[in-house]
């Protein structure tokens, strides 16, 4: 039985990967979210399926805001805002990305996920900078 088992629903996991269209799990915890551009996110310390979706975006926001061609992180821009019903931009996930993707700042980053991505928050912060 591997780490992930123990900590996490599996069914929750495939049921996850099968809405977000995530490629593959691997035997180390890696969820492959999109193998052409071995974009993915560790796993193996989450303790439940919203602290594995904070991971994807997580991983996702710098890809998708500075990282990627054009193309690709459109592809993937466009699985995010279908699997969470949002309508984010390229410039929302490099907000993100520059506010909220630390480590210290993961429950923070899950509950503005669970909040439905409450973009007016972080402009707020920005413009106080």
């Amino acid at each position: 039985m591997t780490r992930i088992e123990n900590q996490l629903d599996y069914n929750e996991i495939v049921q996850f990967m099968k809405e977000f269209e995530v490629d593959l799990l691997n035997r180390f915890g890696e969820l492959i979210i999109d193998e052409p551009t071995s974009t993915y996110a560790c796993i193996n310390n989450c303790k439940d399926i919203d602290e594995v979706k904070t991971r994807v975006v997580y991983n996702l926001c710098r890809p998708i805001g500075k990282g990627l061609d054009a193309t690709p992180a459109k592809r993937l821009l466009n699985r995010l805002n279908k699997y969470f019903d949002t309508d984010l931009t390229k410039e929302d996930m490099r907000l993100m990305y520059q506010e909220l993707c630390y480590v210290r700042k993961l429950d923070e980053f899950k509950s503005f996920i669970k909040r439905g991505f409450p973009m007016d928050e972080l402009m707020i912060k920005q413009e106080e900078m």
